[in-house]
């Protein structure tokens, strides 16, 4: 499955480093790409429960969810 979350508060590579990094710690996660200048955030995985795991991680290491 692939999903695109919108989020506040990447604002440069760094940002995007973290959030990847953090993101692929979650074991259904297979990849995580994320975009500072756009706020997107694609992950590909496994369940659609990995996403509420996402979002609450996201949230957790600074950023806001605007959409997904």
């Amino acid at each position: 499955m692939k999903t695109i979350i919108l989020t506040k508060g990447m604002h440069c590579n760094g940002c995007e480093t973290r959030m990847v990094n953090a993101l692929e710690q979650i074991e259904d996660i297979k990849s995580a790409k994320a975009d500072a200048k756009s706020g997107k955030v694609v992950i590909k995985h496994k369940s659609k429960e990995t996403i509420t795991d996402a979002k609450s991680l996201i949230g957790e290491i600074g950023f806001e969810v605007v959409e997904s």
